[in-house]
Parts: structure tokens; C-alpha cells; sequence
């Protein structure tokens, strides 16, 4: 069974802000004081259900339905109520797990339905409701104030629920079919009497039109001779002119035919020649390929290695002029400073006595630094000569990786032919072909997974940097960077936690990542590799040989670049090992250096004087010039050592980029030369191609001359054909064999004859015995037609007496369900149902009938209004049990009860409200207690809330 699971109003009545109430199986209470809007719910239900009376709902007009508005809020310029009913067992006939219905009503009081956001009809909404069993003005809708109205109404309608609650509509709708079928039968008899009437009159005028129709039968039959006659010799004419146009396409066949080979041979070269095109482009791709990819990556390398070369170049160049522009500054000063040190000399004669001291000292120093920068020179020297033995050790290993995987393919090749013939070697090939392209989408499957999982990292490592500079700045500044509220410590505490699980939950991303990439990244070496082996292995057999040469070529070349970086390999080895020899120790030159500078400041400090010491310090200053500008100076010999290395390096690479770059001309040209030999196939089978499209057009100027032939053909056929169906008419009359002259004056005499007799009726012969057999027919057909009728009026009684039994069964049942409910709820008397006529039931009501204590019998409207009350919810429980519906709308149905009755009202709900949906208006507590989940509705400034509280929790 469906039931509601959310009503959402929005402008409707005191609803005026859009509202959504979510509804559960089993009981649902709504409370509220008076006046907070809680009806205007079961009004809604009502309004999306279809009903079209707006006093149903408690509105004059259907505009009245829409928010009226208050002092604070606007009128509503629509009202639109929407409900949705679980599908999840298929109740309706639409395949979807919920159900949605929608009804929009607006100022000029125009309605909308929709059912699933679809624009529908009323009609529409009500046969899906029906489908399901749904009535929008069925008594499972007890609105406000209408749950007397079952007691108060008439006992015709209340016999109509009752026959409802059997479900005899079937036997009603069968009834009107056997009618209906009735009606059928009689007026048939009718038409077939009238037939029959007919059939009589007509008989009388036969008889003179029967001496005619034997004459005009004899003088018919010869006209038909002669004309079956006439139409034999035509046809022989037609097969004659027939077999002399099928002899000439048998000519045209075979003509045809002949071109058709010709075709063929044709077709048969050029698919040949095509075949060898796609060899030698396999060979173009497959031969070259590997080679071309390998002295390219070389090429690339050794060009990115120059272009390397030549930017240090320039940053030692850039250096060596920074250099220069310091000397140049410093040795603009270093006369100013010689003035002052020989003024301030000429003043103390103890002063020229420390500097001979301090002189000596520094010349010390100065051999010292000499023998330490040469020291560092030497270190230097050795790291570059390191740096260029690293470079060509990287270099041949590439070459012996290149060499390696030439002399694996040179080896393959060598081997012995598998294959016996070509064909054989073809098919290999397109089989290995095939192959080649799935491992290459599988290939660019892989690159798409990882830059989908480097884009995963990507993000993740943004994110984690991100939530690293939070926490970074979030302990240094007052306002937080996220939220821009005041740091406080426990703030400062949940963004520290924050980024910190942020951390966490991007580094989780980052690990999978990356094992997936490399996962990849392996599948896809491996793959790359299944990917050359098969590629190796698909070369032509035919041109190994030429292949195995040109690897050994390459092969050769390799060797000697092999060979050159090794010789170059052993003298920097050489080179190195002289300048390691060479080395001074460079730690005792650096702690005498250091011992020698401590000695000078040590004589330099043994004076107090301001002028010595002024002296001293411009000495100083003055020396230290000096020694920037020496070292300056050597670190431009330096710098120009390097450039001059780099110089030579830039060289040798430039030469052996020349040789690869030759290397790569070469396999260019041999690429070249597969394409002269596919132009020259291509040339001949354009020729070829040019003489199938010359017997292409006389195959089809033959296809046309057969054509016109056929054409030809099948207008005598269709002639023919035409003459044969008009001799079928005349089937099995004799053929007269005279002349055709002869035949067509014979016709033209007996079709004079037949003019003179005038209209006559030919079926007068046997007009009589056919009329007087339809006349049989007709009666026979009479006399089953009447028993037809007995038949369908019998039928018509079994239903009525099914029907009656029917009714009866569900009467007794209801009735002594009805008679229970109302003794547990009231116990001063006994209430149940009787039937107005015994002896037709259909053409009366059901009555309700109150038995007090005293015997005495009260009519039901004399009850008070809680009397009322209680004796109409005993029998819509009652009812509720024999059919149940899918939900019930009860509003305000304990309006009349004292607490008493309340209280027994509830316990008779706990009984009865056991499955379905129910939603209840009331404000009693007893029944409030029933309840699953609870909705209090109130209202403010004139409009209506809900809340809601599931009890269940």
C-alpha cells in the first residue's frame, strides 16, 4: 500500500511562506490552539486531490484558497500545494518510487495540475488517484466538522458506501454489458424481418424474367467463346515477341560476363598493389621508427646539453663583468687612502716601526694566500673534471643501452624465416597489427589514469600547503584568516585541529596516488615493451636483410661515438688523477693562513693612540682593497679558465651533434626512398584504375541495353498478363479454331442480338431457390436470436442474485463490526443497521438504528452531537476493517467527546490503527498519547508554522 510522505503548501490559506511537513506510516497527530491553522492542513490534502468546491474546503472562492496577506507580509499572488506518495510498490502505474502531485491556483482562480513536475489535467489526476483506489471526496476524508455528516446522510448514499465496500461495481458493469447486448439482439430482429418482407415481394416478378435470361444465357455463352478465342491467338503473339527479347539479354549476359572478369583482374592487381603500399608504410613505420625515435632523443639530449653549456657560459661571462666594474671602484679609492697613511706616518715614528713589522707579516700572508687560492684552484679544477667524467659516462651509457637494444633487434632479424610463402607472412602481419593498435589504446588508457591521479595529487598537495600556511599564520595574527573572527585560544585550537585533519585527509589521498601512478607507470613500461617485441617480430621478412645492414651501419657509427667518448673518458681520468697529485693540502694551508692573520691584528692592537690607531685602521682598510682586488683578479682567470673549458666542451658537442644529425639525414632518405617506391605503385594503379572505369562504362552501357531489353520485356508480360486475366473469365469455354476474322464477325452478330433483348435479369433462373434460402437462413437466424435473448436475461437474473448475496455478506459483517465498535465506545445502548426494503434492496437505503437500555428505540438524529459522533466513528472503523484505505484524513473528530468517551475513542485507535497512515487533527490528550509522530502547528501575525517531533526517538 502507498502512503503520504510529504505535503509542502506554500501561499495556501494562513500558509503563506512555503511549508513542508514530512509524513511517516502509522499515526500522525497535529496539535495546535484554535485558529493556528491546523484544518487549513486537511483542507490542503483536499485541494491537491481535486476537489473543485471551494466550500468543501471552507473558502467562498477558490481565490479566497490564497494567502490574504497581513500587515507585515504581502498577499500570495498563487497558491500551490504539492503531495508525494511513496511508489515503492508499484501502487500506481508509473514506474517510479515516488509520486508527486502539484495544484496551482491562482488570483483569477484558473487551476494547474501536474503530476511529477508534468502539466496534466484534472481528469488526468483523478484516473491515477482511481487506479490506486483513491476518492478526493471518499469517507476516509472526515474534514472539519463532517464526521456527523455519516450519521446525518441520506440512506440511499449510505446504502451506495456500503455496495462500495462490497466492490459489486463488477456486477453492475457486467449487467450493463448483458444489456446492452440485449438491445443488440433485438434490434437485429428487427433488420432481418424487414429483410424478410422483402424477400416475398421480390419473388413475384420472376417469372417473365426467367424466359428472357435462358435466351440472353445461350447468345452470352457464344459471345464468351469467341472472345476466349481471340485472346488465345493474342498471347501466342505476346510468347513469340517474348522469346525473341529473351534471347537477345542471354547475348547481353554473357557479354557482360566477360567484362565482368576483366573487372575482376583488374580489381585483383590494384588490391594487390594497395597491399603492397600498406607493406612498405608498415616498413616506413616499423623499420625507421625505433632508429629515428632513439638518434632524435640523442639529438634532443645533446641539444639541451649545448644549450646547458652555453648558459653557464653566459652567467660566468655576466660574473666576469661584475668582477671588473669592483676593481675598477675600488682602485678609484685606493689613492685617497695612501694620502692619509703617509700623513698620519710622518707623525709617529713608533707607527714606522710596527708597519716594517706588520709589512714583513703580510708578505707572509700574501705567499700564504697565494698557495691557498692555488689550492682552491686546483679543487675546483678537479669538481669540473668530475662534473665532464660524470657527462660522458651518462653519454655512454646511452649508447651502450642504444647499441644493446640494436644488437637484440640485429639478432632477431638474423634468424631463421618462419613463414613458407608470403601470404602467409601477410596475414601474421594484419594479425600482429591488430594486436599493435589495442596495446596502443591501452596505452593512452594509461596516460589518461595518471594525469587523472596527478591531478588528484595536484590538488591534494594545494590543499595541504594551504592548510600548512593556516596553521603557520593563525598563531602570529590576531583575526582568523577563515572566518575573520577574533582569535580566542579555543578558536585558535579548532583551526590548529582543523588543518590539521585537513592534513591528514589530503596526505591519505596522496599516498593511494602516487602508488597508483607508479603502478601505472610500470604497467605502462611493461605494456611499452610487449608493444617494440611485437613490433620487431611483424617486420617483413622480405626486408630483413636491408634492415639487418642498416642497423649494422648504425651499429657502427655508435661504436665509434663509443669509442671517441671513452678516449675522451680515459684522458679526463687522466687529467684528474695529475690534478689530485698536484693538490696541497688544503686544511694546513688554511690554519696557517688563519695563524698569519692573528699575528698581524696581534701588532696591530699594541697601541692606544688615537692617530696610531687611525693609522692602523686605514692600513687595514687599504690592505683589505688590496686583497679584494687580487682575489677579484684571480677569480676572473678563473672564471676565464672556465669559459675557455666550457668553449671546448660546446665543440666536441657540436661535432658530435653533426654526426647524429647526418645519422638521422640518412634514415631520412631511406624513408624517402620507401615513398618513390610507393608513388611508383600508386602511379600504377591509377592507370589500372583508369582502365576499370573504361570497362565499368561499357559494363554499364551493356546493364543499360539489358535494361531497356527487360523494360521491353516486361511490357509484353504485363500485356500478356493482362490477356491472361482477362481469359481467366472465360476458363474452360471450348476455343473455336477458325480465323480471327471469322471469330470477330461471329461476336459482333450475337452481341446485336443481345442489344435487341434489352435489360434482363440473368440471375432470374435461379433468383427463386436463392431467395427462398436466405428467407431459411433468415429465419433460422430469428429463432437464434431469441434464444440469445433468454440466454442474456437469464444471465442479467444470476447477476442480480450475485450481486444481492454479495451485498448481504458485507452488510452482515459490517453490521456486526459496526454493532462491537459502538458498544466499546458507549455503553447505554446498542446501535446497528437495517435495511429499508427486504424485498428489493437496491430500490432503499440503510437505516441506523439506537437500542437504549430500556428497550426503547431512538432515531439517530435525536442523539446528542457526541452520541453522534461515536456512532459514526463505530461504523468508519468498521468499515475501515473490511477495506481498508490507503490513509485517513481525520479532522477534529473528538470535537463532541467529553474526556470520557475520549479516552475510549483512543483505546478503540490503538485497535484499529495498527497499519495505514493516519493523520489525525485533535486536542485530546488520550489520542495525542497514540501517536508516532507529532506536528504542532502555530500561528504568528496570521500565519501558520509547523513543527514537528517524531515520538518514536
Amino acid at each position: 500500500m502507498t502512503f503520504i510522505k510529504k505535503l509542502e503548501i506554500n501561499g495556501f490559506k494562513s500558509f503563506a511562506q512555503k511549508t513542508e511537513i514530512p509524513f511517516k506510516q502509522g499515526i500522525n497527530i497535529v496539535v495546535g490552539p484554535n485558529g493556528s491553522g491546523k484544518s487549513n492542513i486537511s483542507d490542503a490534502l483536499c485541494f491537491v486531490l481535486g476537489r473543485i468546491s471551494s466550500k468543501s474546503m471552507r473558502a467562498q472562492k477558490s481565490k479566497n484558497l490564497i494567502f490574504m496577506g497581513t500587515k507585515n507580509k504581502k498577499p500570495a499572488k498563487e497558491a500551490s500545494v504539492e503531495l508525494v506518495f511513496d511508489n515503492s510498490t508499484n501502487t500506481f502505474n508509473i514506474q517510479t518510487p515516488e509520486i508527486s502531485l502539484k495544484r496551482i491556483v491562482r488570483q483569477k482562480g484558473g487551476s494547474i495540475y501536474k503530476i511529477n513536475n508534468e502539466v496534466k489535467t484534472r481528469g488526468e489526476v483523478l484516473e491515477l488517484l482511481a487506479q490506486s483506489g483513491i476518492d478526493p471526496h471518499g469517507f476516509n476524508l472526515i474534514l472539519q466538522g463532517q464526521i456527523q455528516a455519516i450519521v446525518k446522510m441520506h440512506s440511499e448514499e449510505r446504502r451506495k458506501i456500503i455496495e462500495e465496500v462490497a466492490g459489486i461495481s463488477i456486477y453492475e458493469s457486467r449487467k450493463e454489458k448483458s444489456i446492452k447486448e440485449l438491445e443488440k439482439t433485438d434490434t437485429k430482429l428487427k433488420e432481418i424481418s424487414t429483410v424478410l418482407k422483402e424477400r416475398r415481394l421480390f419473388l413475384k416478378n420472376l417469372e417473365y424474367e426467367r424466359s428472357q435470361a435462358l435466351k440472353h444465357k445461350e447468345l452470352e455463352k457464344t459471345i464468351k467463346r469467341c472472345k476466349a478465342s481471340i485472346l488465345t491467338k493474342k498471347i501466342n503473339e505476346k510468347n513469340k515477341e517474348i522469346s525473341s527479347i529473351i534471347k537477345s539479354l542471354e547475348e547481353k549476359s554473357k557479354e557482360k560476363e566477360n567484362i565482368k572478369k576483366k573487372i575482376e583482374f583488374i580489381q585483383d592487381k590494384i588490391e594487390k598493389n594497395n597491399d603492397k603500399i600498406n607493406q612498405i608504410n608498415k616498413q616506413i613505420k616499423k623499420s625507421t621508427g625505433l632508429e629515428q625515435e632513439q638518434v632524435h632523443e640523442i639529438i634532443s639530449d645533446t641539444k639541451a646539453e649545448i644549450e646547458g653549456l652555453r648558459v653557464r657560459r653566459e652567467n660566468y661571462g655576466n660574473r666576469r663583468i661584475e668582477i671588473k666594474k669592483r676593481i675598477e671602484s675600488m682602485k678609484e679609492s685606493v689613492p685617497q687612502y695612501e694620502k692619509e697613511i703617509n700623513e698620519l706616518r710622518k707623525k709617529s715614528p713608533l707607527i714606522a716601526k710596527k708597519q716594517e713589522e706588520l709589512k714583513k707579516k703580510k708578505q707572509e700572508l700574501e705567499i700564504l694566500g697565494e698557495q691557498r687560492k692555488l689550492a682552491y684552484t686546483q679543487k675546483t679544477k678537479i669538481n669540473s673534471v668530475k662534473e665532464r667524467i660524470k657527462d660522458k659516462s651518462n653519454q655512454i651509457t646511452k649508447i651502450n643501452v642504444a647499441s644493446e637494444s640494436i644488437i637484440k633487434q640485429i639478432e632477431e632479424n638474423s634468424q631463421n624465416l618462419i613463414f613458407d610463402d608470403l601470404e602467409s607472412c601477410s596475414n601474421k602481419i594484419k594479425e600482429l597489427s591488430n594486436v599493435l593498435l589495442q596495446k596502443k589504446l591501452s596505452l593512452e588508457k594509461f596516460l589518461e589514469s595518471e594525469i587523472k591521479l596527478e591531478k588528484i595529487i595536484s590538488s591534494s598537495e594545494t590543499q595541504i600547503s594551504s592548510a600548512k600556511e593556516i596553521r603557520r599564520k593563525v598563531q602570529e595574527i590576531d583575526i582568523c584568516p577563515i572566518c575573520q573572527n577574533k582569535m580566542t585560544e579555543e578558536h585558535l585550537k579548532n583551526v590548529i585541529k582543523s588543518s590539521t585533519e585537513k592534513i591528514i585527509k589530503f596526505n591519505e589521498k596522496i599516498i593511494p596516488g602516487k602508488e597508483g601512478i607508479a603502478n601505472l607507470r610500470k604497467n605502462k613500461e611493461k605494456t611499452r615493451n610487449e608493444i617494440e617485441n611485437k613490433i620487431i617480430k611483424s617486420k617483413n621478412e622480405l626486408s630483413n636483410q636491408r634492415i639487418i645492414f642498416e642497423k649494422k651501419e648504425f651499429l657502427k657509427n655508435l661504436i665509434e661515438e663509443e669509442n671517441l667518448l671513452k678516449k675522451e673518458f680515459n684522458e679526463l681520468e687522466k687529467k684528474k688523477l695529475n690534478l689530485e697529485d698536484k693538490i696541497i693540502n688544503l686544511g694546513e694551508i688554511e690554519e696557517k693562513y688563519s695563524s698569519k692573520i692573528r699575528e698581524i691584528e696581534e701588532i696591530s692592537s699594541r697601541t692606544d693612540k688615537d692617530s696610531e690607531t687611525t693609522l692602523l685602521y686605514r692600513e687595514r682598510e687599504l690592505e683589505n682593497i688590496g686583497e679584494v682586488i687580487k682575489r677579484s683578479l684571480l677569480d676572473i682567470g678563473e672564471i676565464h679558465g672556465e669559459i675557455e673549458e666550457i668553449n671546448g666542451e660546446l665543440e666536441i658537442k657540436a661535432d658530435f651533434l653533426g654526426k647524429r644529425e647526418e645519422a638521422e639525414r640518412r634514415l631520412n632518405e631511406e624513408f624517402k626512398q620507401k615513398l618513390n617506391e610507393r608513388e611508383n605503385l600508386q602511379s600504377i594503379i591509377q592507370k589500372e584504375s583508369y582502365n576499370l572505369s573504361t570497362y565499368q562504362n561499357e559494363s554499364r552501357q551493356i546493364e543499360e541495353q539489358s535494361n531497356y531489353l527487360k523494360i521491353g520485356n516486361a511490357k509484353l508480360e504485363a500485356e500478356k498478363e493482362a490477356i491472361d486475366m482477362e481469359l481467366k473469365e472465360f476458363s474452360g469455354i471450348e476455343i473455336i479454331k477458325i480465323s480471327t476474322t471469322e471469330l470477330e464477325k461471329r461476336l459482333s452478330r450475337s452481341q446485336e442480338l443481345i442489344q435487341k433483348i434489352g435489360l434482363i435479369n440473368m440471375r432470374a433462373l435461379e433468383v427463386y431457390g436463392e431467395i427462398k434460402k436466405e428467407y431459411d437462413i433468415v429465419q433460422e437466424k430469428v429463432d437464434t436470436l431469441e434464444k440469445e435473448k433468454i440466454d442474456i436475461l437469464r444471465i442479467i437474473e444470476e447477476i442480480d442474485r450475485k450481486k444481492k448475496r454479495t451485498f448481504m455478506k458485507t452488510f452482515k459483517g459490517l453490521n456486526e463490526l459496526f454493532t462491537s465498535n459502538f458498544s466499546r465506545l458507549y455503553s447505554k445502548g446498542q446501535a446497528y443497521l437495517e435495511i429499508e426494503n427486504k424485498e428489493n434492496l437496491f430500490e432503499g437505503g440503510i437505516n441506523i438504528a439506537i437500542k437504549m437500555a430500556k428497550g426503547k428505540y431512538f432515531d439517530v438524529t435525536s442523539l446528542s452531537g457526541g452520541e453522534q459522533t461515536l456512532v459514526a466513528l463505530s461504523l468508519l472503523f468498521a468499515i475501515q476493517e473490511l477495506k481498508p484505505y490507503h490513509f485517513y484524513i481525520l479532522d477534529e473528530i473528538d470535537a463532541a467527546l467529553d474526556k470520557r468517551n475520549s479516552e475510549r475513542l483512543s483505546n478503540l485507535l490503538r485497535k484499529h490503527l495498527q497499519s495505514g497512515q493516519y493523520i489525525i487533527i485533535t486536542h485530546n490528550d488520550a489520542i495525542i498519547n497514540e501517536s508516532n509522530t507529532l506536528y504542532g502547528v502555530s500561528m504568528h501575525e496570521g500565519i501558520s508554522k509547523v513543527l514537528s517531533l517524531d515520538l518514536e526517538k
